[in-house]
């Protein structure tokens, strides 16, 4: 292959029954950077350790039974290969998450231990909380609106007769490129709803990366105050069901939009 082709692309197929396989590759692909085009679809910038990490996937894919083929490609044009480059851009993501950091790490001199702890805890969970809140708002305003949930530790503590979310094992999770939110909707055909679409594109970057999202740092500042000033999950949900309530009259809004 020419040396002067600048990407690489993964497409593969594994069946949806093998989802203990489809999670472990797709973890292995975000874990890399990878930028998923679409469901299967997953792009790197050209190098050795790119087509190392491909290369590994593809024999996790057939090992599952499922087909991968490992290409490398030029971008048709200067247009494509900017909005390439673009989907790496995290710029607006680590400049939030270095101003949270830097402020963590300016005051951390005057806490004590369990306080640091407890700080650098809640900057994992604001991340983690994201596409379970989401996930949860979806559910409670347009699938079960009598809904009741139990916040798990571990999730292994789930009740047999309750169906989980959005961890390894349960009913609804992310399946290919698809977080939970998004598959969510998909299930109940809640994403012909072009604003339900939206928030999926943003709860998906915010997720795992992808495609920019211009409010995406806003979002996930709300989020981050919005868990600073709440006691447990529940009270969560209710500050930020508001705050997607808007945003999904916002979007429904815009051209194209539905409510």
């Amino acid at each position: 292959m020419p040396d002067s082709q600048l990407w690489l692309m993964l497409v593969n197929s594994v069946s949806g029954e093998n989802r203990t396989a489809r999670m472990r590759i797709w973890r292995a692909l975000k874990a890399s950077g990878a930028v998923a085009l679409r469901d299967g679809v997953y792009l790197l910038p050209k190098s050795k350790s790119a087509r190392a990490v491909f290369a590994e996937q593809a024999k996790e894919v057939v090992a599952a039974g499922g087909m991968a083929h490992i290409v490398a490609f030029d971008a048709d044009d200067d247009a494509q290969q900017r909005e390439f480059v673009r989907l790496f851009d995290r710029s607006t993501d680590y400049a939030e998450l270095f101003g949270r950091l830097d402020a963590f790490k300016t005051g951390i001199a005057k806490l004590d231990e369990v306080e640091a702890r407890r700080q650098a805890a809640a900057l994992r969970r604001d991340i983690a909380a994201l596409g379970v809140i989401a996930s949860a708002w979806l559910i409670r305003r347009f699938i079960d609106p009598k809904g009741k949930f139990r916040w798990l530790k571990k999730p292994k503590d789930c009740p047999k007769t309750a169906l989980g979310f959005d961890f390894d094992g349960a009913e609804f999770t992310h399946v290919g490129a698809r977080v939970t939110f998004e598959v969510l909707a998909a299930s109940f055909g809640l994403d012909s709803d072009r604003a339900i679409a939206r928030l999926g594109a943003l709860v998906h970057y915010l997720d795992v990366g992808g495609i920019p999202v211009p409010e995406a740092a806003g979002f996930a500042a709300i989020m981050a105050g919005a868990r600073a000033q709440q006691a447990n999950d529940d009270k969560l949900l209710q500050s930020m069901s508001a705050v997607l309530d808007a945003l999904y009259a916002s979007y429904s809004e815009l051209p194209g939009g539905e409510s």
